[in-house]
C-alpha cells in the first residue's frame, strides 16, 4: 500500500487537536453511561463492597476504575474525556505495534489506526462514561503482549483477565493467548494444568460478570424464536458495518439510503468473514481473536457499531486482505478516494461534537435525544424529577460537572 504518509500524519495532528478540545465539554450522560458513573460513585464514597452488592447488568471493573478518580477527588467531566483519550492513544500505539509485528507493511497498520480514530463510533463515545477505551486499551495491550518474547509474554494473562472485568467480550482474548502460548504449555504439563484452570476460571469470571448478555439472548430466542433470532443478528449487524463503511449512522443518513447502506454492510460483513482465512494464515492467534469476537457479538440481536471498536484495526485488515484477494490489482487511487471520503466524515463528526462541546447554554436542547434536556437545564441546582434515572442524573451533573462551578 503506497499512500501519501504526510497526508496520514497531518489527519492524525488534526484529529488529534479536535479530541483534545472535547475535554472542555459538559458530562454526557447516557442510559449506561449513568448506570456505569453511578455504580462508580457509590463505589467512591460506600466503598467497592457495597458497589459489589448493588444489582448491576454489567461487569463493574470500570466502575471500579473511574471510582478511584472519584475518590481521590479529580473526577470530573474533563477527566473523563482526558482519560479515555489517553486509553484511546496507548490502545492505538499497542495496535500498530501488534500489527506491525504480525508483518503487515507501515502504510496499511497507519491506515487500519487513523479509520479506528476517525470512526464516528470512536468520536461519539470518547466523550462518555463507558467502558470501551479502557477495554480497547486492555485488548490492545493484551494482544501486544503477546508479540514479545519472554516472560513478559505472560502478562498478557493480566490484561486479559482485567479485560473480562470490564466487559463480557474480554473473554474472546483467552482464544489468542492460549494459542500463542500453546508450543510453550504442552512442553510442560504443569504449566498447561495451570494456564486451564486460569483459562477456566477467567472464563467463569466473564459469564457471572455478563449474565445480561445471556440473559437478553435467551429472552430474545424465547420471544423470537431460533430463526427470527438469527434473522435479527444478521440484520443488525450488517448495519453495523454498513454504518462503518460510510462511517454514520443510519439515524444520521436519509431513509432512501438506508437499505444501500444495509446491503453494503452485508457485503463487507461477508469480506471481513472471508478476511478471517488469510488472517488466520498470517497469524493464528490474531484470526482466532477475531473469530472469539464473532462467536460473541454476531449473536447478538442488537446493533451498536461499538461492540466492535476493541477490534476495529484488525477488521481493516481483514477486509484489506480479503479485497486484495478478490481484486488483485486494486489501485492504490481507489483506496486513498475510499480514506478521503471516510475521513472527511469522521471530521465532521469531530466537527458536530466540537460544536457541542462549546454550544454553552444550548447543550441541554442539542444533546441527545431530548429526554434529559430538563436535567441538563436544572443541573447546577436541586431537581425535583421523580425519574429515577433523572435523579441519578442529577446527582452525577451536580457532584462531577465541573460547569457548575462557576454558578453554585
Amino acid at each position: 500500500m503506497k499512500l501519501a504518509r504526510p497526508a496520514i500524519y497531518s489527519a492524525f495532528v488534526l484529529a488529534a487537536v479536535l479530541y483534545a478540545l472535547q475535554i472542555f465539554t459538559p458530562l454526557r450522560l447516557t442510559t449506561d453511561g449513568i448506570m456505569y458513573l453511578s455504580l462508580a460513585d457509590v463505589a467512591a464514597h460506600q466503598g467497592v463492597r457495597a458497589a459489589w452488592h448493588q444489582p448491576f447488568g454489567f461487569p463493574r471493573g470500570y466502575p471500579i476504575f473511574i471510582s478511584v478518580f472519584m475518590k481521590a477527588g479529580v473526577f470530573s467531566s474533563a477527566t473523563l474525556v482526558l482519560v479515555n483519550l489517553i486509553l484511546f492513544a496507548a490502545g492505538l500505539w499497542f495496535t500498530y505495534r501488534t500489527l506491525r509485528a504480525i508483518g503487515f507493511e507501515r502504510g496499511l497498520s497507519l491506515v487500519a489506526c487513523l479509520l479506528t480514530v476517525l470512526c464516528f463510533a470512536a468520536v461519539k463515545h470518547v466523550t462518555q462514561g463507558l467502558s470501551d477505551f479502557l477495554l480497547f486499551a486492555l485488548a490492545a495491550c493484551t494482544c501486544w503482549l503477546l508479540t514479545i518474547d519472554g516472560p513478559a509474554k505472560w502478562l498478557s494473562i493480566l490484561c486479559a483477565g482485567c479485560a473480562v472485568e470490564v466487559r463480557l467480550i474480554g473473554v474472546a482474548l483467552l482464544v489468542p493467548i492460549a494459542i500463542a502460548m500453546w508450543p510453550t504449555l504442552k512442553k510442560h504439563p504443569a504449566l498447561l494444568t495451570a494456564g486451564a484452570i486460569v483459562g477456566m476460571a477467567a472464563a467463569v469470571a466473564g459469564a457471572l460478570a455478563g449474565q445480561r448478555y445471556f440473559t437478553m439472548n435467551v429472552i430474545a430466542i424465547q420471544g423470537d424464536g431460533i430463526w427470527r433470532f438469527a434473522e435479527k443478528s444478521v440484520l443488525y449487524h450488517a448495519q453495523d458495518f454498513g454504518e462503518l463503511t460510510v462511517n454514520a449512522p443510519l439515524s444520521k443518513l436519509p431513509s432512501s439510503t438506508h437499505v444501500a447502506v444495509l446491503i453494503v454492510g452485508s457485503l463487507v460483513l461477508a469480506l471481513f468473514l472471508a478476511g478471517l482465512v488469510d488472517m488466520w494464515r498470517r497469524c493464528k492467534w490474531i484470526g482466532g481473536y477475531l473469530i472469539a469476537c464473532c462467536a460473541l457479538i454476531l449473536p447478538w440481536p442488537f446493533t451498536d457499531p461499538r461492540f466492535w471498536l476493541p477490534a476495529l484495526p484488525f477488521i481493516v485488515c481483514a477486509v484489506y486482505l480479503a479485497v486484495k484477494r478478490l481484486w488483485s490489482r486494486m489501485p492504490d487511487s481507489a483506496l486513498a478516494v475510499y480514506i478521503a471520503l471516510f475521513s472527511l466524515a469522521g471530521f465532521t463528526a469531530l466537527a458536530y461534537s466540537t460544536r457541542l462541546t462549546f454550544s454553552g447554554p444550548d447543550f441541554a436542547y442539542r444533546y441527545g435525544d431530548g429526554t434529559l434536556t430538563a436535567t441538563y437545564l436544572t443541573h447546577c441546582s436541586a431537581g425535583t424529577d421523580p425519574n429515577e434515572r433523572a435523579q441519578h442524573a442529577l446527582r452525577l451533573l451536580q457532584s462531577y460537572e465541573w460547569h457548575c462551578g462557576n454558578t453554585q
